[in-house]
């Protein structure tokens, strides 16, 4: 090859990279060089000796491979990285898109959880005001169902807009001390009136030795017991449902194991489906669904606040046989007490008892209060039994009957009467499923009632108001008023509302005016900083969504108007119905010194009074 071919060869694209040995009959170093600048990678003098030739062929040959290996991973890579840059390109989009959705979903669900608090901060508010009220046992039922309700009902709208909980999968816990039993008999009264309508009895037993007040989270406790005892009530057509509780060793010192079970008679669940009851959105069947409603969500939730409570859910279940749900949390230990209900007075002790009931469970729940008590009580399981025990020769007088109205028949009067003759003078405690309208208990002619479920307390407050002949009606302990005018004389503070629903102002200015306080009243941001120019306040409960100036605005013009020597400011709270994550912080970071969620609770109203009431009395700005 001539120099003239190795240029032209070198200049073909598709072969100028394929090495190149250059074989000459010339030594001259000139002729060499000039072959190198041409591109040859090699130049041998004719006739090379073989193994030198070879040698010089597999290095360029070898050479050559990795060299094109070379550019091919460089190739390689430099595709890559281009399609890197554009992924990545486009999930900086994708990501700027899903910033502004998550900004978007915020922003609903925050203005979601103001306008559905702001409704719900009358309603809880009203019904504790109206508990403070002069309220007959009946009336005092019904409110307390109404509290009861919205309290579940605030519960649901917390899981439900609680943002950060929803994306993270996050449930932050409460450790408090609460009453086990009035937890467990609140739960199931909130189902009371379905399982009424299907006539079913409802049961509670909890074992005596069980400690009557523990440490944890209340209010996942009742979410899972709602929701547990109000599957058993819709799956059942008629029997029982019973709730039982008894506690075990906990698996370290100051903690213990509380063992829940709520049992029906219903249709029961085939074990070949049972394993897709405590998964999201899933149903034993579609007919279930059909037939019953419901999003087979619950159980999947049960499952997850029992584990996180320590415990774990089960069931035990036949087809056509019932359901037993069984599931176990750990608590702490709380303070050793002897609930006031334990100890029957005097009047009662020893008594002998007629107990008139058909349901096995229901005279369970008697003999175990019967042993604290110290009664003696027979069992009659029908009306004809109970005329055996009364006229069985020898046999002793009765102090007290207790008697099921169901087992009456339809005219409760005439029934009562039946059993009055049975045992002349002998008082008699109706218990009933459905409550009389008021009066009706003394046409009746019973001594006292007591309403199912049965509630060992009330149980026990009825039969000493028959024994010692009190009036005959329906009668709670009174309740202690949560209200105190002497907050007011001990902390007097000149406090300013400023909220813009006329609904919130009458509960904030009604709920303070029971603690002493007069309140005034500002309908948005721009007024608040306009009546601190003409009147001194200590404390200011601000909304952070009003018209024409908000909360956070507000608090920034009212710090803006107190700085160095200036009179001190007053002590701003948030009360907002806006209850995101972060939103504690938004309002500490616009000058103000607390927040409370709507609906606002008394006792966390006082609280935040007596904090920030003495030290408006004595701390600088």
């Amino acid at each position: 090859m001539n120099s003239a071919d190795q240029a032209q060869y070198r200049a073909n694209p598709a072969i100028q990279a394929v090495p190149v040995l250059v074989l000459s009959t010339k030594e001259d170093p000139a002729v060499k060089a000039q072959a190198f600048e041409l591109g040859a990678n090699d130049y041998l003098v004719k006739l090379p000796d073989k193994v030198e030739l070879i040698a010089r062929v597999r290095f360029q040959s070898e050479f050559y491979v990795s060299q094109r290996q070379r550019d091919e991973a460089f190739r390689a890579l430099r595709e890559s990285q281009q399609e890197l840059a554009e992924r990545n390109a486009a999930l900086v989009t994708l990501n700027q898109q899903l910033e502004e959705a998550t900004r978007a979903k915020s922003e609903f669900l925050a203005n979601m959880s103001h306008e559905i608090r702001s409704p719900m901060n009358g309603v809880i508010g009203m019904t504790t005001l109206l508990l403070d009220t002069s309220l007959t046992g009946e009336q005092r039922t019904f409110v307390d169902t109404v509290k009861s309700c919205g309290e579940s009902l605030l519960t649901l709208i917390n899981d439900i807009l609680d943002f950060s909980k929803i994306e993270a999968g996050k449930i932050e816990l409460e450790n408090h001390p609460y009453d086990l039993r009035h937890c467990v008999e609140e739960a199931t009264e909130l189902l009371t009136p379905k399982a009424v309508e299907k006539n079913l009895d409802l049961v509670v037993l909890i074992d005596p030795r069980t400690p009557s007040v523990v440490v944890g989270d209340v209010t996942r406790l009742r979410q899972v017991l709602v929701n547990l005892i109000g599957n058993a009530v819709k799956f059942t057509a008629k029997g029982e449902v019973m709730i039982s509780v008894h506690s075990s060793a906990g698996p370290e010192e100051g903690k213990l194991v509380l063992n829940f079970a709520v049992k029906d008679t219903g249709i029961g669940i085939p074990k070949d489906k049972q394993d897709r009851l405590f998964q999201s959105f899933s149903q034993v069947d579609s007919s279930t669904t059909r037939q019953y409603g419901g999003t087979g969500l619950g159980l999947a939730i049960c499952k997850q606040l029992s584990e996180l409570l320590g415990g774990s859910i089960w069931i035990e279940s036949e087809a056509g046989r019932g359901s037993s749900f069984c599931f176990k949390i750990v608590v702490g230990m709380g303070p050793l007490e002897v609930p006031s209900w334990h100890l029957a007075p005097v009047t009662l002790r020893k008594k002998r008892v007629l107990l008139v009931e058909d349901n096995a469970l229901q005279r369970r729940l008697f003999a175990q209060c019967a042993e604290l008590w110290g009664l003696t009580i027979v069992e009659a399981e029908t009306l004809a039994a109970a005329e055996s025990s009364c006229s069985a020769p020898g046999n002793k007088h009765f102090d007290l009957m207790v008697v099921d109205g169901e087992l009456l028949g339809s005219d409760l009067t005439a029934g009562l009467a039946r059993m009055r003759s049975l045992a002349v003078g002998t008082p008699i405690v109706l218990t009933v499923v459905k409550r009389p309208r008021a009066g009706d208990l003394l046409a009746l002619g019973a001594d006292s009632l007591i309403v199912k479920p049965i509630r060992p307390s009330l149980l026990l407050e009825a039969m000493v108001r028959a024994v010692t002949g009190g009036p005959a009606k329906e009668k709670r302990s009174p309740v202690a008023s949560a209200f105190s005018d002497s907050l007011a004389s001990r902390l007097p503070l000149r406090i300013l509302v400023a909220d813009d629903n006329a609904i919130n102002q009458m509960v904030g200015l009604m709920l303070l005016n029971r603690l002493g306080y007069s309140a005034d009243v500002a309908g948005n941001g721009l007024e608040v900083v306009k009546v601190i120019d003409a009147k001194v306040y200590d404390l200011i409960f601000l909304d952070v969504r009003m018209p024409e100036m908000d909360g956070y605005e507000a608090a920034r013009r009212v710090c803006e108007k107190f700085k160095s020597g200036k009179p001190m400011r007053p002590r701003m709270i948030a009360m907002t119905g806006n209850a995101m994550q972060g939103e504690r912080e938004r309002c500490l970071e616009a000058g103000m010194d607390d927040y409370i969620s709507k609906p606002v609770r008394i006792e966390e109203l006082k609280a935040l009074i007596k904090r920030w009431g003495v030290k408006s009395d004595s701390s600088p700005v």
